[in-house]
């Protein structure tokens, strides 16, 4: 990937991102725990696992958001406690991709693991952006579920692990009712 191709929010900032990507015609929207290491000059292995899944299932974009825009490798060291501001902002900001009329959003992989547990905060914003994405009126999928009911996290190990390579990655429709 050419790096002025990667569209980050903030750029620069090592504690927190928004959103990553980068436009197509048809493009899919992964919903992650935390942000690690990637930004608008570098992908890191789960992004590139993500651009890799969308390219597989029909779109040439792709954006990156998660439940929580703190930029951390280990979920374990997210903040305890919610920062409001900070994930109302992530908010305003996933609404605001779902509703410009430039974005071609066809689907929506849900991504963040069981470490969406760890925190209660983490669970509400699942919640919330669900509920945004289901206003939005778009079709939710996973590539698999854990054994607790949680959608896989895409990172290299697990895709390896369980499907046998990102080449074998299928959507999955998800209905988080039938948890």
């Amino acid at each position: 990937m050419i790096p002025s191709e990667i569209y980050c929010l903030p750029l620069q900032d090592p504690k927190k991102r928004f959103l990553l990507g980068k436009k197509g015609n048809v493009e899919l929207l992964a919903i992650g725990l935390n942000p690690s290491t990637a930004n608008e000059t570098t992908l890191d292995p789960t992004s590139r696992v993500i651009e890799r899944i969308a390219q597989d299932n029909g779109c040439d974009g792709w954006w990156l958001m998660n439940l929580c825009p703190v930029r951390t490798p280990q979920p374990k060291n997210l903040p305890k406690r919610k920062n409001k501001p900070l994930l109302l902002q992530n908010i305003k900001i996933l609404s605001q991709l779902l509703n410009d009329p430039s974005h071609t959003i066809s689907k929506v992989l849900c991504c963040w693991g069981n470490h969406v547990a760890d925190r209660k905060y983490l669970e509400e914003q699942a919640q919330i952006i669900l509920n945004e994405i289901t206003t939005a009126q778009l079709p939710l999928y996973c590539i698999g579920k854990t054994k607790l009911g949680n959608p896989f996290h895409p990172s290299p190990r697990v895709v390896n692990r369980f499907f046998g390579g990102v080449n074998k990655v299928r959507l999955r429709e998800i209905n988080f009712e039938k948890r």
